[in-house]
């Protein structure tokens, strides 16, 4: 049997149907040309003619016809490898499409401020995860501005972070509110206003104070706060960008109690998990 030259490498899959495929394969495991076509739903000429293409593509003879069967060649053992092998591949990349659409796998990568990375995030990812084992997550503690760049941009799927008001800032984007974040004056158990149910912000003013830092969206809100209720911001100030536990450490460490004998207040966030503002 005389066969033309094999096309080329480059033309080679414009030359391939993947029905073709699947009738190798099932010829392969019955070596019946009837049965292969009857299991791909083919009729008897039109499976002869796919496979004789297939030949033809390849340049070889890929199987041996006989009054017992059709028994593959060298080359027709290689190709139903091959073949079987694609076709799984198939197989494994539908179920991945499927697995995706129903959100059981592929990979969701989080962005998150401090505070629900350390409240919200652990919970709603342990609830994911038990829902969704399979789902890849990947987490990441940044500030504000970076998580809002990093979602724009396409490298972040979501962002736990402070509600962009500004319309500009938020345009194209899609937020949705999650909880309303509190005001809290964190202060030392000695502090003389320690014990009291009401402190006026006005009778604080002249204390020394931990505030958020002045690059940070939240500074804003603190300041409309005091400008607000005492119509000025402190004088004695560190403002700071640093977690609360380090806020705490720095308003109870020596070089601040020398000049202040009792821990100082700082104005802070709460989302209602922390444990230093329970008992607000």
């Amino acid at each position: 049997m005389t066969l033309p030259a094999p096309p080329t490498i480059a033309t080679l899959p414009f030359r391939l149907k993947f029905r073709q495929l699947v009738l190798l394969d099932a010829l392969g495991a019955s070596q019946s040309l009837r049965k292969a076509a009857a299991q791909t739903h083919l009729t008897q000429p039109a499976a002869s003619r796919a496979m004789a293409e297939l030949e033809s593509a390849f340049g070889v003879q890929l199987f041996e016809r006989s009054h017992s069967g059709m028994a593959p060649t060298v080359y027709g053992n290689a190709l139903i490898q091959h073949a079987r092998r694609v076709l799984f591949d198939v197989q494994q990349a539908h179920a991945e499409i499927q697995a995706l659409r129903s959100g059981s796998q592929g990979v969701v990568r989080l962005g998150s401020l401090l505070p629900p990375a350390t409240g919200l995030l652990p919970k709603a990812v342990g609830e994911i995860k038990k829902r969704l084992p399979h789902l890849r997550i990947s987490l990441e503690q940044l500030p504000q501005k970076p998580l809002v760049d990093r979602v724009r941009e396409g490298s972040l799927d979501i962002a736990l972070c402070r509600h962009i008001t500004d319309r500009d800032d938020a345009a194209g984007l899609e937020q949705s509110v999650l909880f309303d974040e509190d005001y809290v004056l964190v202060a030392g158990r000695s502090h003389r206003f320690a014990r009291s149910r009401s402190v006026k912000l006005a009778e604080l003013i002249d204390d020394p104070w931990i505030l958020p830092h002045g690059s940070g969206p939240f500074h804003a809100h603190v300041q409309a706060l005091f400008l607000g209720r005492v119509g000025c911001m402190p004088a004695n100030v560190v403002e700071s960008s640093t977690p609360l536990a380090a806020n705490l450490q720095l308003g109870s460490s020596t070089a601040f109690s020398t000049s202040c004998k009792r821990r100082w207040p700082s104005a802070t966030r709460s989302a209602g998990s922390c444990p230093y503002c329970r008992s607000r």
